[in-house]
């Protein structure tokens, strides 16, 4: 049988191979989804939580918050690239991004603890404490997710089960995210008996021990299968010439575009429940339940997705859905009056806006074939990396943007007006919208569909040539 290379143009003689066959068991799938469980147990509780904790608990001025977020971000995600080509370059007995799962995930732990511990110092040392604390949690938090993000394509490269393990990593993620959003008001409210950072800490330590353990399941039960040989990658200058190549490879950019937006969108829609909950809707306990309904969506969309992407393929299956959560999300203002259609709404639009935060999983996974495919260079780490940079640069400017908005208000947490009312009311429903239209125009560029089958079975092809 004889085939074109779509790559160079070249016939490609001889067998082709299709995608591999399936060789994940149900155990390693699971201990695959228990990464993203144990990963937002631990960096939820920061995502949903932290900008309150320091607002309302520490007592860090607003303005300040939302600047220590961004730059903290910011800086921290500029070592995501650093940490992914030293995943590419990795070669030890425990694998190639295993160990840094397995040595970087307690110290990681520890300095989340230390992130929700509020010293009795003066405002500029609590502002001190917090940069530095959350900037090196932040730090090790990417030397544990990067490596585990690139695990997929050393696990498998059929596009099924690719589809599969991002379902997993959905329920993992959805499942922590419920956990943290319904569960830690109460817990705060039991460990602290009515000391919030004394509830908060004891909160913390639970989330970061069960986390540790999970991710040292990962490392014990998922296998990497498909790893390039280390000495290929240990060319001079290699990260630059990964990443000159990257930013030629479209659906890489696409996806990690697709992903920023999308992350920016989530920061800020948690970030602003909260005060839309106590300011807008008066009602503290709908904290704990539109937070966790957001996630409960997601089991849902992690439900429908692998289906739902296999009929319109990523593209177009992107677009449909985000669409649809718009549909639902500009229906919501006229049933604020009614807690049940109003929930109702957000929870049906979140099931369709959540396909996508599966989708980039396996968006990234290809996007990575495509590279070794078109450049010879396969480099899951370093290419994972971009998406770990979407998450956490699009995560912290959605909160620095519901924190400068707060400021500008004169949002004050022992007297809130009645214009900081009406700019959290605002916020709660544009910032999504706009961050979705802005993703349909990204993932517009997303043509990766049409060929995947055929890259996959050239690279077959390639190795069994060798």
């Amino acid at each position: 049988m004889q085939t074109t290379n779509l790559a160079t143009e070249i016939p490609v003689s001889g067998a082709v191979t299709p995608q591999a066959s399936g060789k994940l068991s149900l155990k390693e799938r699971l201990s695959y989804g228990l990464g993203d469980l144990g990963s937002n147990l631990m960096w939820g509780i920061v995502g949903s939580f932290l900008l309150y904790f320091y607002t309302d608990v520490a007592l860090i001025p607003v303005a300040a918050t939302g600047t220590l977020i961004l730059v903290a971000r910011i800086l921290d995600s500029i070592i995501d690239p650093v940490i992914g080509g030293m995943v590419d370059r990795t070669n030890t007995k425990y694998g190639r991004a295993k160990p840094y799962i397995l040595f970087g995930i307690i110290p990681f732990a520890v300095m989340l603890i230390l992130t929700f511990t509020s010293p009795d110092v003066s405002a500029t040392g609590k502002i001190i404490y917090a940069s530095v604390t959350y900037i090196i949690a932040g730090l090790l938090y990417s030397l544990v997710n990067v490596p585990y993000g690139a695990l997929m394509p050393m696990m498998t490269r059929n596009g099924e089960e690719k589809n599969q393990l991002s379902s997993y990593r959905m329920v993992g993620m959805a499942v922590g995210s419920i956990i943290v959003t319904a569960f830690t008001t109460p817990m705060v409210g039991f460990f602290g008996g009515g000391n919030e950072q004394k509830g908060y800490l004891f909160t913390t330590i639970v989330f970061a021990v069960l986390s540790a353990v999970m991710f040292l399941i990962v490392y014990k039960n998922c296998k990497e299968r498909y790893v390039e040989p280390v000495s290929a990658v240990k060319e001079k200058g290699f990260l630059l010439q990964t990443y000159k190549s990257a930013f030629k490879n479209t659906p890489w950019v696409t996806t990690v575009l697709f992903s920023l937006l999308m992350f920016i969108r989530t920061g800020a829609t948690v970030a602003i429940t909260i005060y839309f909950s106590l300011h807008v809707l008066h009602n503290p306990r709908m904290i704990s339940i539109l937070l966790p309904s957001l996630y409960v969506s997601i089991l849902f969309s992690a439900a429908i997705a692998p289906a739902f992407l296999k009929k319109f393929k990523q593209r177009k299956g992107n677009i449909i859905a985000q669409v649809l959560f718009m549909i639902g999300l500009m229906l919501m203002p006229l049933f604020q009056s009614n807690m049940v259609l109003f929930v109702g709404l957000w929870f049906l639009a979140n099931v369709f806006g959540g396909i996508s935060s599966g989708a980039v999983f396996s968006m990234i996974a290809n996007s990575v074939d495509y590279n070794e495919w078109k450049f010879n260079k396969k480099a899951e780490g370093t290419l994972y990396a971009g998406y770990s940079f979407a998450t956490k640069v699009g995560m912290a400017l959605g909160s620095a943007v519901v924190g400068y908005t707060l400021a500008l208000t004169g949002y004050n947490a022992a007297n809130v007006t009645a214009g900081a009312s009406s700019a959290i009311n605002v916020l709660f429903y544009a910032i999504p919208l706009v961050c979705t239209v802005l993703q349909i125009i990204a993932v517009s560029f997303y043509k990766l569909d049409s060929i995947h089958p055929q890259v996959v079975r050239e690279l077959e092809a390639r190795r069994s040539a060798v």
